[in-house]
């Protein structure tokens, strides 16, 4: 694979795994490129051609057959390479921040599944096929910070696909296959193991990730976003996160989880057809952007007192958290009389909102306690 600039040089490469609250994003090698030439800045992105390709479904393995299940979804595996906008360091060289993760065609006409932390940030995508082809991406839309879910678009010609199959089908002890793209090693690569556990929940920046799948494959750095396919090769979940360790701090091993192919069908759906999945948004909802929540040692750091909640940070010009009166410094506490906490964070808290359904935030202001009712918009 090429470079983005003829004389970039590779000076580090970084093991880029976004650590969580007590486990690790299962993806991201990055590395950082310099120009040798500080008058060149990196190219324009190539325009992208026009999805025209008409569908074919993939021919059927028999049940059971693995060879042909792995055979399909290397094929339709991808390495997603995001370049992080260019800047000049102090030596006045342009320095650029590439990072790999994987992605899977799911629709022939060029729609791929991928991690929103892959490509969160970047100025410029592509994706590198199984066959070793590069081709430019753009992100369609994503879910964060609902889900850890993107949808990006490539040209369609000669893509492989994989099926969308049902995860509610799937059992303890069933075996699995992890199919991922960038890692260690060059080309896709294959992973088997068993599901562990099914319907579960993982707290990770903020935010608490529901309808896991938990598995024992050995998933590794640059894995995020890549395929969990059963034995008929079809995608039953997505490649998130890897756990090292409990909430106590033990070492563990075996521990991954993958979003699970019926919580991302809809908004696949959506976005595929709308171009977006309709959320509630408020303006406050990013975790670090826009609130932290609330610890003993945050609490103590911001000199206010110990109490389970949502502390604002910034609120979004123009949204509606904004036009009710939130204000930085605000600590939501609960939301429509339900308390917000680590357990279930403010996100979790808001992703639970039905579309139109008002939210009543009761916040704490300086040593006041409000109800503040905020009207989400649909975005």
């Amino acid at each position: 694979m090429q470079g983005r600039t003829s004389g970039a040089v590779l000076v580090a490469l970084v093991i880029a795994v976004a650590a969580g609250a007590v486990g690790g994003v299962a993806g991201g090698v990055t590395v950082l490129l310099l120009d040798d030439d500080p008058a060149t800045a990196p190219p324009d992105a190539t325009a992208l051609p026009v999805c025209t390709a008409t569908e074919e479904p993939p021919t059927p393995a028999p049940a059971g057959d693995l060879d042909a299940a792995i055979h399909r979804a290397l094929e339709a595996v991808v390495t997603v390479v995001a370049d992080s906008p260019a800047s000049r360091d102090e030596s006045g060289r342009m320095s650029q921040q590439r990072s790999l993760g994987s992605g899977v065609v799911i629709d022939a006409a060029g729609y791929v599944m991928t991690n929103y932390h892959v490509v969160s940030g970047a100025a410029e995508l592509s994706v590198v096929l199984s066959t070793g082809e590069q081709r430019p991406a753009r992100l369609v839309a994503h879910d964060a910070p609902y889900t850890d879910f993107a949808v990006l678009a490539i040209p369609s010609e000669g893509l492989r696909r994989l099926r969308l199959g049902d995860s509610d089908e799937l059992r303890l002890g069933q075996p699995v296959i992890a199919v991922a793209g960038a890692g260690f090693t060059s080309g896709n690569s294959v992973k088997v193991g068993v599901v562990s556990g099914l319907d579960q929940s993982w707290v990770r920046n903020g935010v608490v990730l529901e309808d896991l799948v938990q598995t024992d494959a050995a998933v590794n750095i640059g894995d995020s976003g890549g395929a969990l396919i059963n034995a008929e090769g079809e995608l039953v979940g997505l490649l998130t996160t890897v756990v090292r360790e409990t909430p106590t701090g033990l070492a563990v091993e075996g521990v991954s989880f993958s979003q699970s192919s019926n919580s991302l069908r809809p908004i696949l759906e959506n976005i595929i057809a709308l171009g977006v999945h309709p959320r509630p948004r408020l303006g406050i909802e990013h975790p670090f952007a826009q609130h932290l929540e609330m610890t003993p040692e945050l609490a103590d750091a911001e000199g206010i007192p110990r109490q389970a909640g949502a502390l604002v940070t910034s609120v979004a010009r123009d949204s509606s958290a904004a036009a009710a009166g939130v204000q930085p410094g605000d600590l939501i506490v609960a939301v429509n009389g339900l308390p917000v906490d680590l357990s279930t964070p403010l996100v979790n808290r808001l992703k639970a909102l039905e579309l139109g359904q008002v939210a009543e935030l009761t916040v704490l202001r300086g040593g006041q306690q409000l109800v503040i009712p905020v009207t989400p918009r649909l975005e």
